[in-house]
């Protein structure tokens, strides 16, 4: 197609969205989507920024540079023109999602759900606006709102992996851990390749006590993904538990080989090291390498008073 049929295509429909728009400016418009749709990112947003220039009542040219920065990772610059192309077009549904996405990423999760809750009024069936809220909700500790948009993600698309697993974690946290395995259970009825899911089960059997489940389910993880650090510290956990510390160290030490700030795994580590020392105290090294971790840990997380204290105490013996 010629691009200057392209172009009046889509100035006709920036026309048709906008109500409005001067010649120029739609010109401009048409022809940021030209580049925009050739992967030319930069000089699509210059002209997509002298259409607004231009005229300011463009809400698609407002939009497209909300993606743009989006796309290239400013989202505090795609704030403001996502919330302009809103107030020019209050009934379009992609543009409340996408700021909701936007506040996501940046933790303004109160934004987010507020954003989200106008789009959701919009399309009240659209099932990705309803797990984006309740990931919101869980992250603002609104459980019961992140359990009311969750399940209504399940019941509009039972077969939605992700809506499963997110009930999961829920009913994980507000202690229902029957319904958090069931929910789990049926995630991986869609998909049985998803990692994840297999570690935030193995994490249920763990906090259940079912060590040989939990330790199963975490090596089925890490044959789907065997580089993931919190699948290898988690089955660490649960051979600790079980005293098989030798191959706690091994998933530790890994973890730690894949995240070497993690703090959780420091510490379990040193436990065990002056577990050891304690049986064999001419094992001097044990204590120091102990010790070691426990600093590392307080670096990467100084918010531990309970490590502290066994710094304390064992560093005077």
């Amino acid at each position: 197609m010629p691009r200057q049929l392209v172009v009046l295509a889509v100035a006709g429909l920036v026309a048709g969205l906008s109500g409005c728009g001067s010649e120029e400016a739609l010109r401009h418009t048409g022809l940021g989507y030209v580049l925009y749709n050739q992967k030319k990112l930069d000089e699509a947003l210059q002209e997509f920024e002298d259409a607004v220039q231009l005229d300011d009542r463009l809400a698609i040219a407002f939009a497209k540079i909300g993606d743009i920065n989006r796309e290239q990772g400013r989202l505090d610059e795609s704030v403001v023109p996502y919330r302009r192309a809103i107030e020019l077009l209050p009934m379009e549904f992609e543009y409340r999602f996408s700021l909701g996405t936007v506040y996501q990423a940046l933790g303004r999760e109160r934004e987010a759900v507020d954003t989200y809750q106008g789009a959701a009024d919009l399309r009240p069936r659209n099932v990705p606006t309803r797990v984006n809220m309740s990931v919101c909700y869980f992250q603002l500790k609104e459980y019961d709102k992140a359990l009311e948009h969750c399940q209504k993600a399940v019941d509009l698309e039972p077969t939605n992996v992700f809506a499963w697993s997110n009930l999961g974690a829920i009913y994980d946290i507000l202690g229902r851990r029957y319904e958090a395995e069931q929910a789990y259970h049926k995630a991986l009825e869609q998909n049985p390749n998803e990692a994840a899911v297999y570690i935030n089960l193995g994490t249920v059997y763990l906090k259940q006590c079912r060590y040989d489940e939990a330790i199963e389910a975490f090596k089925k993880a890490l044959s789907l993904d065997p580089d993931n650090a919190v699948a290898h510290k988690r089955l660490a956990f649960a051979f600790n538990k079980q005293r098989k510390y030798n191959v706690a160290i091994e998933e530790l030490e890994r973890c730690l080989e894949l995240d070497a700030k993690d703090y959780e795994a420091m510490n379990s580590l040193a436990a065990i090291y002056m577990l050891f020392y304690r049986s064999h105290p001419n094992q001097r090294e044990l204590h120091n390498k102990a010790i070691e971790l426990w600093h590392k840990s307080l670096e990467t997380n100084p918010k531990q008073p309970e490590v502290e204290l066994l710094i304390k105490k064992w560093s005077e013996l």
